[in-house]
């Protein structure tokens, strides 16, 4: 079958896209929806067994108890290892999708959650059916991973991504493309938790506020050192998001605490804003002030490096020359999901639909975006399994590192 035979199928298969899409949409599953989240669970899983999958629901991890991630398995007659990522939780609460159901107007579709990510779980099932239909399984494993919990920091379940990275060859998330369906995902920052403490001295704030040390004063002093952290040009931020000092309104202020929200594109900034931070503190408003910070790395950065930019290159060439279609690069503005797998597989994100006003009541996907984006998804699974894109079974002699 030519290529361009294959994308006008692909280009046919649109309507049974969105007729998942609207199953799975019209199917409340917010992120702190329990019972929602539940029937989602149960859906997804039959329609992923039609396909002939095994479906293993596996627990999230404290502190996301009660919800249920889905390792979905495939087994082929190839060599490849295939991890594909979504997710099927949304940020919109229960009795929206009754609210404001699935519709068309033949351009967009809309309802929560449409862009990210049912319709991609819709173009998953959809391109997977194609391929089978047409008796390729050039692969030894195809997982498919639904994340219950993407919208509330994948807490539950960034160690089973992690995990299922290690065993794959090559890790591809169904995130959003941008507007036009035409970005391919080739960054998205790490995060650190910074605390900030400053210890004062007590006093009573009419009689006698000399004898006291205002941890507050302090703390605000401190602060405004560090406001100027943040690098736009180097996507580095550095932000004060939380904050309190004393216990009365009649003492002069003992204690006070801040947290940093710090944001880095590239792992080595972790220990350079960390040693900045450390310096500037020594820097005091009152000198008898104790100032004392320490940093949590809760998601290392993913992609910007050689072999994403590879992987991305690979994806270009495809869509030009057999779609005549140029994919630009996108920065994610926070972090996603192959924070958690590219540190150990190669990874690559983007090969979702357009999204327009992602987390709003106005979003909605761009209709025009969904065979493009299917057709690659597709090629690009068929080009690990023939070996064109990285060495395969990578896994079996390289458990750490890319």
């Amino acid at each position: 079958m030519g290529k361009n035979q294959f994308f006008l199928i692909c280009m046919q298969q649109v309507p049974e896209v969105l007729n998942l899409a609207k199953l799975l949409v019209n199917q409340d599953s917010g992120t702190n929806d329990l019972e929602g989240l539940k029937k989602k669970a149960i859906l997804i899983t039959d329609l992923f067994k039609q396909e002939g999958a095994d479906v293993e629901w596996l627990p999230s991890a404290p502190p996301r108890e009660g919800k249920w991630n889905l390792a979905v398995r495939f087994h082929g007659t190839g060599k490849a290892k295939i991890l594909i990522l979504t997710h099927y939780d949304t940020v919109f609460p229960a009795g929206e999708a009754a609210r404001r159901p699935f519709f068309c107007d033949g351009k967009n579709a809309y309802g929560p959650g449409v862009a990210d990510m049912q319709t991609s779980i819709a173009m998953v099932l959809t391109g997977l059916h194609l391929l089978h239909r047409n008796g390729w399984r050039d692969y030894d494993t195809l997982t498919v991973f639904c994340n219950s919990d993407e919208e509330s920091g994948s807490w539950g379940s960034r160690d089973q991504i992690t995990e299922l990275a290690r065993e794959h060859d090559i890790a591809l998330n169904m995130e959003l493309s941008g507007a036009d369906g035409n970005l391919i995902t080739v960054s998205a920052r790490g995060m650190a938790t910074g605390t900030l403490r400053v210890k004062g001295k007590a006093a009573h704030s009419a009689a006698e506020p000399p004898a006291g040390i205002n941890a507050g004063l302090e703390l605000a002093h401190q602060l405004l050192q560090l406001s100027h952290l943040s690098k736009p040009k180097i996507r580095l931020a550095v932000n004060a998001t939380l904050g309190s000092f004393g216990t009365s309104t009649n003492v002069i202020p003992e204690d006070a605490t801040a947290t940093l929200n710090i944001r880095v594109a590239e792992a080595r900034d972790f220990e350079k804003v960390e040693e900045e931070i450390r310096s500037i503190i020594k820097n005091k408003l009152f000198p008898e002030c104790k100032v004392d910070f320490d940093m949590r790395l809760d998601v290392m950065p993913y992609g910007n490096n050689a072999t994403t930019l590879e992987l991305a290159e690979k994806i270009r060439v495809i869509a030009c020359k057999e779609l005549g279609m140029e994919l630009g690069s996108r920065h994610a503005i926070g972090r996603n999901d192959p924070c958690f797998r590219a540190q150990v597989c190669p990874s690559l994100d983007g090969f979702g639909p357009g999204c327009v006003a992602m987390h709003s009541e106005k979003e909605h996907l761009p209709i025009a975006t969904v065979g493009p984006k299917l057709y690659l998804l597709v090629r690009m699974i068929q080009e690990v399994c023939l070996g064109n894109i990285l060495p395969l079974n990578r896994a079996e002699g390289q458990k750490e590192g890319v």
